[in-house]
């Protein structure tokens, strides 16, 4: 069974590449580990208690939005042999993915090129950069925005040279 981490940040493009990602692989049985991370950058004079409870805030909301895209994609896969996991992290998302690879045994990372910020002008966004340059126990495969999934022919291919 392949062992595939999607990151999310809820956007329309991350959701974009996670569906992508299970008609991709419709036929073969996969574990889909779908992961939102919500660190913060705290101030040095922030209190404890402030940061505690808005760790607990964006923890809560990571939880709740990953459900929400938990049962979107159930419902839009419900005929292909895969299963999902939800994973919410309040660590750095680098941190966190290198984490999840050596955890979980993933075979293969699958984003979106532009986040929930949609910088304009920008082909792969900053987090998608960084973990194709990061990461190098595991292939990372973009997903550009908007990009729908088409069913490729299956091709024949010889390493033969042809002269």
């Amino acid at each position: 069974m392949k062992q595939i981490l999607v990151p999310t940040d809820f956007s329309d493009n991350a959701y974009n590449a996670l569906y992508y990602a299970t008609r991709l692989f419709k036929n073969e049985a996969c574990r889909f580990y779908i992961l939102n991370t919500c660190d913060i950058e705290t101030p040095v004079l922030t209190s404890i208690v402030d940061t505690s409870y808005a760790d607990q805030q964006l923890s809560k909301e990571s939880n709740e939005k990953l459900t929400e895209t938990f049962h979107s994609i159930v419902r839009d896969t419900e005929d292909f042999d895969h299963s999902f996991e939800i994973i919410s992290s309040t660590k750095k998302l680098l941190e966190t993915i290198e984490d999840t690879v050596k955890d979980k045994g993933i075979d293969l990372i699958i984003m979106g090129t532009k986040g929930a910020t949609g910088a304009k002008g920008f082909f792969i966004g900053s987090n998608t950069s960084n973990i194709i340059q990061r990461i190098k126990c595991c292939p990372v495969l973009a997903v550009p925005e908007e990009f729908n999934f088409e069913e490729t022919v299956n091709a024949t291919f010889s390493n033969q040279n042809s002269m």
